[in-house]
């Protein structure tokens, strides 16, 4: 690691009692800052005709305070007619994952995964509200370097030794696609913090904690660090890094 006395752009403190010590931050480092308490990992396609509904559901969510919705699209209905403009293979993948672990297997569009412990096409408010990341967590701090963003996590005897730490780069905002094919052939398509990469970076120990230095970010992209127990198990933590 190079360049460590660089000015740290952001403290995330995953933990209400440890965010609550945290001292107010300017107008300008309140962009910086997030620590949600609800992640909410929605799976969807551009070639779903059931998917525009749970995407407009998703993008109502991000004005409730503490709530961070990610959207992965699918590339599994490629073969409907209609490629989707950002579908991985991978976010399939990760979509699986989660079936397997704890959903009896069940994958399908549109699906919803809260804090990787639930599923659904639809929730209530007061659903999402009931599933919340517990304290203690331990905290992410991001530290901007030379050669990339400086990733550490404390060491925090509460959480799962050997934990994966996933990084996830997305695009804030919405995103708007004119759908030509397909199921959804003539509408336009508008997802809400579209997921570019979903990366596990490494694991979390007890004995020694997380530290990794990641890429750069590429220009209007964000970065969330997922701490889950295991590939396809439950979020035990997560910060956003909001350049």
């Amino acid at each position: 690691m190079k360049n460590l006395n660089k000015k740290t752009l952001v403290i995330l403190a995953l933990g209400l009692g440890l965010a609550a010590a945290l001292t107010t931050p300017s107008r300008a480092e309140q962009k910086l800052i997030a620590a949600p308490v609800t992640v909410v990992e929605l799976f969807t396609s551009q070639g779903c005709s059931s998917c525009p509904r749970a995407n407009k559901f998703v993008r109502g969510l991000a004005d409730n305070p503490g709530v961070l919705a990610l959207s992965y699209s699918v590339d599994y209905w490629d073969y409907l007619g209609w490629k989707d403009t950002f579908g991985q293979a991978k976010f399939s993948a990760r979509q699986r994952a989660y079936g397997r672990r704890q959903f009896d297997g069940q994958v399908y569009t549109p699906q919803m995964v809260l804090n990787g412990a639930a599923h659904s096409s639809r929730y209530t408010e007061a659903q999402i509200e009931s599933h919340k990341l517990t304290p203690p967590r331990a905290p992410i701090t991001f530290t901007a370097a030379q050669d990339g963003i400086v990733v550490q996590i404390g060491k925090d005897a509460a959480l799962t030794d050997n934990a994966v730490i996933v990084a996830v780069r997305y695009q804030p905002g919405v995103q708007d696609v004119s759908v030509a094919r397909g199921e959804n052939r003539g509408r336009t398509v508008s997802l809400l913090n579209v997921v570019t990469e979903s990366t596990p970076v490494g694991h979390w120990t007890l004995a020694d904690g997380f530290s990794a230095t990641l890429d750069k970010l590429p220009k209007g992209e964000a970065l969330v660090i997922l701490i889950q127990n295991k590939p396809g198990g439950q979020l035990l933590g997560a910060a956003q890094y909001l350049p």
